[in-house]
């Protein structure tokens, strides 16, 4: 019986082989990586999804194979029953994690004492495909229960530590530390606890199965992979129905495929006009064009899918020149190119520029700092600049808003959540202080504090990282005059603030060495006007210059 390559991810079509992790007579169990693979987004193990003995390696590191590919041929343990198709590894743990419901006759039994089981990677959050193992929390021989946390795992948006949800002893580890995992990658394998477990995946045929042709008032068909890697739909089951929560294909061909990957499109969004609902090259085309023809009617905004954002031309053979070293982009630095790409595209921006006479504020800054107990929180300027902003904010609504170009509305924000860029090793992250405008100075120091930690440690969670309403960025810390900060979309405005230094003033007639911090405010300015954008720059210098006046405001 064969085992193939499953599913990856969305819109991964091929791997290449870095290692495999068994030999010829070795017993496999479900769950446990039999070889590692890298795709253009990730690297990862991959998991076998039955258990039995290998009798065959059908490929070596360094072969690129697609989705579907046989990769070994093994016997299974005790039955004989015909193989079933195989699913991706996302609809199996799905199945698993359903509510219960009556089930086919034909399905296999639940999980008894002493039989084997496969823990995968689950889900762990939206956009999320694929995560780098920081730290193995328990070894062979383990017990471990329902819930119980067994690996921690970093992705591109945050840290995490990811629960088991079957109970059993730890047979068998498939991942180690630095090791890139999908989503539905096998983890570890487990000999089930006598009060039962998850029922172990289904076996893997021997050829790819196809979707099956049905009419169009026929149920739909169970989700298969058919090597050529067709999407996935999820289908929520009903509370009291007797289907199991399922996933369906969305069939495409792979040049199909390809284009809507290339176009940021989700063949989810796509109605198919081939057989058996396909989608086919000119449905993608014709709903590109449809998608364009609402932009134009929108004025030039997007509409839904982001269309063409990085359909770019490739890059010229730069070796021909030169000697040149490829190196790999962290995913993190990937995920923040693309959501600059479609910030600076999506909105016209402006930056405005601006001096706030801070001599009186450092001054108490300093004196507070000073007096706090050893070990306290730092009041930093950021955190007073956390002040100074929702004050402005409170007067300029419009500054606390997202514009929804398509539907010609502006949404504002009635509450004050601000997001503070923090410089990492591993690339930007901004985490987000929620209902900033109810904390005090001393609330706000801490929590600044914390988030910046958890930051340069890589363990915010995906929550700290969102609903952001306003950004500060302080690159005060290393130095410049003034920068344009990108708007962090979908807000509509972001400041930045650089390094103060010493400066002559003429105040009340006298030339006088005063600490000026450049400001630099940039906005969308679809929804702020110039005037608006001056404004509010020179309100937050007025709430800089005066300590007295910024306390009474906040």
């Amino acid at each position: 019986m064969d085992f193939r390559l499953p599913a990856l991810g969305e819109g991964i079509e091929s791997a290449t082989v870095t290692a495999v992790l068994v030999k010829p007579g070795d017993a496999i169990k479900a769950g446990q990586p039999v070889l590692s693979v890298e795709t253009d987004k990730a690297a990862m193990d991959v998991e076998a999804d039955v258990e039995g003995t290998v009798e065959q390696i059908l490929i070596k590191p360094g072969d690129k194979i697609p989705v579907g590919t046989p990769l070994l041929k093994y016997a299974t343990a005790g039955k004989t029953e015909s193989p079933k198709p195989a699913q991706p590894a996302k609809v199996e743990r799905q199945k698993a994690e359903a509510p219960k419901a009556a089930e086919p006759k034909s399905q296999a039994p639940p999980s008894t004492a002493n039989e084997k089981v496969e823990f995968r990677l689950p889900q762990l959050g939206e956009g999320i495909e694929s995560a780098t193992v920081t730290a193995v929390l328990v070894k062979l021989g383990d017990v471990v229960k329902n819930g119980q946390a067994v690996l921690s795992v970093e992705t591109d948006k945050a840290s995490m530590d990811v629960e088991s949800d079957v109970e059993g002893v730890v047979e068998q580890i498939h991942i180690k530390p630095g090791g890139k995992l999908g989503i539905g990658s096998p983890i570890m394998t487990l000999t089930a606890s006598a009060a039962g477990s998850a029922p172990p995946p289904p076996t893997t045929s021997n050829t790819p199965a196809k979707p099956a042709e049905r009419s169009p008032d026929s149920a739909p068909p169970p989700a298969v992979f058919d090597g050529s890697r067709s999407h996935l739909a999820t289908q929520a089951a009903s509370e009291n129905g007797t289907a199991t929560a399922t996933k369906t294909l969305i069939p495409a061909g792979p040049a199909t495929r390809r284009l809507a990957r290339e176009l940021g499109v989700s063949l989810a969004e796509i109605k198919g006009t081939g057989r058996g609902s396909r989608v086919t090259l000119d449905d993608v085309k014709g709903f590109i064009r449809e998608e364009r023809k609402k932009v134009k009617e929108s004025g030039g905004g997007f509409s839904g899918t982001v269309v063409n954002v990085f359909n770019l031309p490739p890059l010229p053979d730069f070796a021909k020149f030169g000697p040149v070293d490829v190196k790999d982009v962290a995913p993190i630095r990937q995920t923040i190119a693309k959501n600059l790409t479609i910030g600076w595209r999506t909105m016209p921006m402006v930056t405005q520029h601006d001096l706030a006479d801070i001599t009186e504020l450092e001054a108490g800054r300093k004196r507070i700092v000073e007096g706090l107990p050893k070990g306290s929180p730092k009041i930093t300027m950021t955190v007073l600049a956390i002040k100074a902003c929702i004050a402005a904010l409170k007067e300029y609504a419009h500054f606390n808003s997202s514009y929804d170009m398509n539907a010609g509305k502006l949404i504002l924000k009635k509450y004050f959540h601000i997001g503070i860029a923090v410089d990492t090793e591993r690339g930007l992250v901004v985490p987000v202080i929620k209902d900033a405008d109810k904390k005090t100075i001393r609330d706000l120091a801490t929590e600044v504090a914390t988030l910046a930690e958890k930051a340069r440690t890589g363990k915010l969670a995906i929550d700290e990282m969102r609903g952001g309403t306003f950004t500060i960025t302080n690159l005060g810390g290393i130095g410049g005059t003034a920068f344009t900060p990108i708007v962090n979309y979908p807000e509509v405005a972001i400041l930045g603030l650089s390094r103060s230094n010493l400066q002559p003033v003429v105040k009340e007639g006298q030339i006088v060495p005063r600490l000026m911090m450049p400001l630099s405010l940039t906005y969308d300015h679809r929804v702020i006007d110039g005037a608006d954008g001056c404004r509010f720059t020179v309100r937050l210098v007025q709430l800089f210059s005066d300590p007295l006046r910024l306390l009474m405001e906040t």
